[in-house]
């Protein structure tokens, strides 16, 4: 019922999702395994756990709420990999309905290219939001550096090789004009 090109591989998709939920089968099991121990341990007399030392999941019970150092890089990480996260779901919305064509190689290119700059947005919201409920009060430092924190290492990786390409007179080098425009 689907063109040849749009036909699903449904075997190998099933065989995804249920390696997906053994693997979480198994984390969970040894998850409840380590955890018994503990809940076993503090549901015993409440004499006995004075007496002793804190162990195990205890320790850490007063750095789980605590804010992390560096929160504008981490607000930053989130809101970049919130974009990312959108946009693969963008282009693979797109793919799903047929808008890529098999013998036009640009256009998944390009429409990664236009989704990363409509997702921006985005990104500075979750960024600035996530950085707002830590306290943080410098927004506008937080909003730029989620911008150059994918696209700043990206353009000096794609600075680098195609100064490479220049050099080697390749056909692939993009003029600077060009990357200008």
């Amino acid at each position: 019922f689907l063109p040849e090109h749009l036909e699903i591989h449904w075997f190998s998709i099933i065989n995804s999702c249920v390696t997906v939920v053994l693997m979480m089968g198994f984390l969970a099991s040894i998850l409840l395994r380590v955890l018994k121990n503990d809940f076993v341990k503090f549901s015993q007399d409440e004499e006995m756990l004075e007496s002793q030392e804190e162990s195990g999941w205890k320790y850490v019970h007063g750095d789980v709420f605590r804010f992390p150092r560096g929160r504008s890089l981490f607000a930053a990480i989130i809101g970049t990999g919130t974009q990312l996260f959108f946009l693969v779901l963008f282009v693979f919305m797109l793919a799903l309905i047929g808008a890529f064509y098999p013998y036009n190689m640009g256009a998944v290119t390009a429409s990664c290219l236009v989704m990363y700059a409509l997702t921006a947005g985005i990104a500075g919201y979750v960024s600035s939001n996530t950085y707002r409920q830590m306290g943080g009060e410098n927004w506008v430092r937080n909003v730029l550096l989620t911008c150059v924190l994918f696209c700043g290492p990206l353009g000096l990786m794609f600075s680098f090789l195609n100064t490479v390409a220049i050099a080697y007179r390749s056909t692939a080098a993009l003029p600077f004009g060009t990357i200008v425009i």
